[in-house]
């Protein structure tokens, strides 16, 4: 996609976009490209475009674009099967701006970005956080079972990389596939034993490669259906 259609002079991140901690660095990138996209034909852009810009695969910028969908910074206007066009309401609301050229144009622009970044913070019952603290202390659960660790859902660091791949769109299913596929490999290892920690399986650079790799069997013997073979007796 060439620069020639674009009509800007640079990049201005909202400090609701900014400063919104449910988005990652990634989905603040992609929602940038498409509102810096979003003409009056709106942003047409495909996945392996948004992907190549923001140095990041297809399925990552996929996830990303559900994230803002469902936090209610883009919109899909239409799709027939091969094109989508997509919306940024950060476009909308600036096109509302410059249109009127008065102050409650913007002050109306920040209310719509306030109210953009409120949305899911609102609790709905009780603790607001209570979904994440049941998905977290299954992940840690099942971490402890499979390595033998003693970790705690209150370790800080843990609840960062958690949050942060679950908010890229990835699911605790997920999470229970790398701890498996990573604690088969390396739970007999020596040299890779210490390596079964939150820092190395949920890192952002390590996540999604170990989430697609094949779990092999312990051993050739592991394949082996041996209800098939029955000893004659003696």
């Amino acid at each position: 996609m060439s620069d020639e259609k674009r009509e800007f002079r640079g990049i201005w991140f909202p400090a609701s976009v900014w400063l919104d901690g449910r988005l990652t660095a990634i989905e603040k990138f992609v929602l940038m490209e498409i509102d810096s996209l979003d003409g009056e034909k709106g942003c047409y852009a495909s996945n392996k475009h948004l992907a190549e810009f923001c140095q990041c695969g297809e399925s990552t910028v996929s996830r990303a674009i559900t994230r803002l969908r469902e936090l209610g910074y883009i919109s899909v206007e239409s799709f027939d099967g091969r094109k989508r066009t997509l919306h940024s309401c950060l476009a909308k609301s600036a096109r509302q701006t410059c249109s009127n050229g008065k102050a409650e144009s913007s002050n109306r622009q920040e209310r719509i970005l306030d109210k953009v970044t409120s949305k899911e913070k609102e609790p709905m019952s009780g603790n607001s956080d209570e979904p994440f603290e049941e998905k977290l202390k299954a992940i840690v659960d099942h971490l402890n079972a499979k390595v033998g660790s003693r970790y705690t859902t209150k370790n800080k660091q843990l609840r960062g990389y958690v949050r942060a791949r679950l908010g890229e769109g990835f699911t605790v299913d997920d999470f229970f596939t790398v701890i498996d596929t990573k604690a088969a490999k390396w739970r007999d290892d020596p040299k890779m034993r210490d390596y079964l920690r939150p820092s190395t399986l949920f890192a952002p650079t390590h996540f999604e490669e170990y989430l697609n790799e094949q779990s092999q069997p312990a051993s050739y013997l592991d394949t082996v259906d041996w209800s098939k073979y029955e000893l004659e007796s003696l």
